[in-house]
């Protein structure tokens, strides 16, 4: 066997290992690999960073995601291809996306589209039209994500990519709920979790089940919500992702909260925020303010939970982040008004409706801020 097809074998079982999510594997195949990689192997070096990127993006770490990216962009521009530059910029906009910073991700995004529908490359296109849905979902333009995210699942679909669909479907799950359609988000969530059950795909299953746990919460059923959760954590936990398990663990402290279950709420709001910490998720965060405002003034505490309403507030609005300014707004109006205490919560007494306008402006049904907490998607 010749040293090419060596170093070819290797990246491939590399790659088929990240695809089984298993992802320590992957990197130690990879660190070994870049070891024996001659310095002027610009093509096998950009794939083993390309890879690496990949698998620590997945497990959280995008510090060192970033990193490796960086060392593929630098060998693509010694490749002097535009497709492998392309290639480094959209996955370094995936790590910068996930850290909070969704206009450089777009910026990247943008970018390669460029390149790839130059290169007429549709297969490419149509992960950056995926990429580029998740980043618009994070700005707060959920029809623009709907939009993106179809689009993608089009052209995956035409060229037999299930998996990719898959994504995409979930993508659309997500989506749909942020906008308050919960039977459309559902019936993506349950297309998506079939077809990756099919193709045994660890990571893909896992993430339906959580979707679908957020779709049955937003539609009242907590006890269903919560077994769907507990599935996804076991499944993540497995594979090692703390990205996604912060997500879960939050929607799980989310529904136990709306089941009055208090303790059990701030146990995995706790949980949640320790990895949002370690993966320096800025919107994470966000997300634990606000359960932590309203399980504050649910003790009857409005003074403090309206300091860190406005806390998430100002965050949402340093980061861009539309939608959980106006989550943040929402709560912020509620506590204004003259509340008090009761059994099931804090309501308004005097029957007054909070009703933040950035919510008709960005195109999204309204949570019911009636009663804390409030079941935001």
């Amino acid at each position: 066997m010749t040293k090419e097809k060596e170093n070819e074998k290797t990246l491939d079982k590399a790659d088929a290992l990240r695809h089984k999510a298993l992802y320590r594997q992957s990197l130690s195949v990879l660190r070994a690999a870049e070891k024996s990689l001659e310095p002027q192997n610009h093509e096998d070096l950009f794939h083993c960073h390309l890879l690496s990127g990949h698998n620590w993006r997945m497990l959280g770490d995008f510090n060192k995601a970033i990193t490796h990216y960086e060392k593929a962009e630098l060998h693509a521009k010694e490749l002097q291809g535009k497709a492998r530059q392309a290639d480094a910029a959209a996955s370094l906009a995936l790590s910068h996306r996930a850290q909070g910073d969704w206009k450089k991700a777009l910026k990247l995004l943008v970018q390669s589209e460029k390149i790839y529908k130059k290169l007429n490359d549709e297969e490419a296109l149509a992960f950056v039209l995926w990429s580029k849905g998740g980043t618009l979902r994070i700005k707060g333009d959920i029809d623009g994500a709907i939009k993106a995210f179809s689009e993608a699942k089009q052209i995956f679909t035409r060229l037999g990519d299930q998996h990719a669909a898959g994504y995409c479907l979930n993508g659309l799950g997500g989506a749909f709920r942020i906008k308050g359609s919960y039977k459309s988000s559902l019936s993506n969530y349950t297309r998506a979790h079939t077809l990756f059950r099919k193709l045994k795909d660890p990571f893909g299953v896992a993430y339906s089940y959580c979707g679908i746990g957020n779709a049955l919460r937003m539609s009242g059923d907590h006890k269903g919500a919560l077994q769907y959760f507990r599935k996804a954590l076991k499944v993540y936990k497995r594979i090692g992702d703390i990205v996604s398990s912060s997500y879960t663990l939050w929607s799980s402290g989310k529904s136990l909260a709306l089941m009055d279950k208090r303790n059990e709420a701030l146990d995995a709001l706790k949980e949640a925020e320790k990895l949002f910490t370690k993966t320096k998720d800025p919107r994470g965060k966000i997300y634990c303010l606000l359960s932590r405002a309203e399980l504050q003034a649910m003790k009857g505490g409005i003074k403090n939970a309206a300091k860190l309403a406005q806390k998430a507030l100002e965050a949402a609005k340093e980061h861009g982040f539309a939608v959980e300014a106006c989550h943040a707004s929402g709560l912020l109006e509620h506590f204004s008004l003259s509340l008090v205490p009761n059994p099931h919560g804090i309501s308004n007494p005097k029957g007054a409706r909070v009703k933040p306008d950035c919510y008709k402006e960005l195109g999204l049904k309204m949570p019911d801020f009636s009663v804390l907490p409030v079941n935001i998607p």
